[in-house]
């Protein structure tokens, strides 16, 4: 099936919200592409009428998964080599993760897969903007998109409303402040549902995280997983700001809803790197003796395979002999592009060991 090369979209990933939710997100905020919020909120409408079988006949299972080992979490600030890090801890077949599909379509997830990858696939671009990683449905995500397609809390609305209030974004949306208790409580029964989601779909035990938004909610996630793992890369901060500024501008140009002031942007994005600095060394007093390894970017891309083995073993991880030979045939499978400095294409529950 062809896929597009460029990453734009005719809709917004709030397609696999359920519509009252779209409502939600979208009220009482500025409109400029008004093709593209129409055809969200009709394809959101006709999904959910879609789903709500699936959904009557999957509740049951979903109430009835345990989340039985300690999840851990990669807490890095974007442009850190997060994916890379990512991929390859999912290549430990006990690995649960939200998927490329989950994130976007999380009420959908496992039960209309099929039928609506085949929709969407012509329309999921073969690359992410600039860094040039493959996307691929079944490839590992980070869960902030889905979040805000299950419930209206989310710091990526940022990308869909790039002239909104980003302080207020920033402290409603991304550290979950000022927000009332049911607002709360709902995003945290959210983010449980899709951790048991992604174990459903992954047939994977421990649920690995890639959220570079966590890095700024530690707290929280320490109050519903306390014995949870965490890593964290440290990467030069003017290379990071400056890959973010440069990452940001052609994502929002793909999924947003608003024009914005692309300078305005690049300040924010700035103080969004320092806030998370501080915040994150606040917060990681924290957490639980050796229950956080912080490694740097240079160490991961020099040594890749290592550097996890060190993960596992500073974690107190079992399965690592498990995951090495999958970590083998990924890296062997991305060669070349690992040798450009990028972090990875490949398919993860899909290698087959010989």
């Amino acid at each position: 099936m062809l896929r597009k090369k460029q990453f734009r979209f005719p809709v917004t990933m709030l397609i696999g919200s359920r519509f009252a939710n779209f409502r939600k997100v979208t009220h009482d905020r500025r409109i400029d592409f008004k093709t593209k919020y129409f055809l969200t909120g009709l394809i959101s409408l006709i999904l959910g009428f879609i789903n709500k079988s699936y959904e009557k006949r999957n509740l049951k299972k979903m109430i009835s998964i345990h989340i039985t080992e300690h999840p851990v979490f990669i807490i890095a600030f974007w442009r850190s080599g997060t994916t890379l890090l990512h991929n390859l801890l999912c290549c430990d077949p006990a690995a649960a993760y939200v998927s490329t599909f989950q994130t976007v379509f999380p009420h959908h997830c496992p039960g209309n897969k099929w039928l609506l990858k085949q929709f969407a696939k012509p329309f999921l671009p073969l690359h992410r903007p600039v860094d040039r990683v493959r996307f691929d449905f079944d490839l590992p995500q980070e869960e902030e998109i889905a979040l805000g397609n299950l419930q209206p809390l989310s710091f990526y609305k940022f990308m869909y409303f790039p002239d909104d209030n980003f302080d207020l974004l920033i402290q409603r949306d991304l550290m979950l402040q000022n927000i009332s208790p049911v607002e709360f409580k709902i995003w945290k029964e959210s983010y449980s549902r899709l951790i048991k989601a992604a174990i459903m779909n992954t047939g994977g035990r421990r649920f690995v995280s890639k959220n570079p938004p966590n890095g700024f909610r530690i707290k929280i996630l320490l109050e519903m997983f306390p014995d949870a793992r965490f890593i964290n890369i440290i990467r030069d901060p003017e290379t990071v700001i400056e890959s973010l500024q440069c990452f940001v501008p052609p994502v929002i140009k793909g999924i947003g809803l608003q024009r914005y002031d692309p300078e305005k942007m690049q300040k924010n994005l700035t103080l969004l790197f320092n806030l998370y600095q501080k915040k994150y060394h606040e917060s990681k007093k924290l957490i639980p003796r050796n229950n956080l390894t912080e490694i740097t970017y240079t160490e991961l891309i020099n040594s890749k395979k290592e550097t996890v083995k060190n993960i596992y073993k500073d974690l107190r991880l079992p399965g690592f002999d498990q995951a090495a030979p999958r970590i083998d045939q990924y890296l062997s499978s991305n060669h070349d592009f690992y040798s450009l400095g990028h972090p990875g294409n490949h398919s993860l529950k899909n290698i087959t060991l010989q």
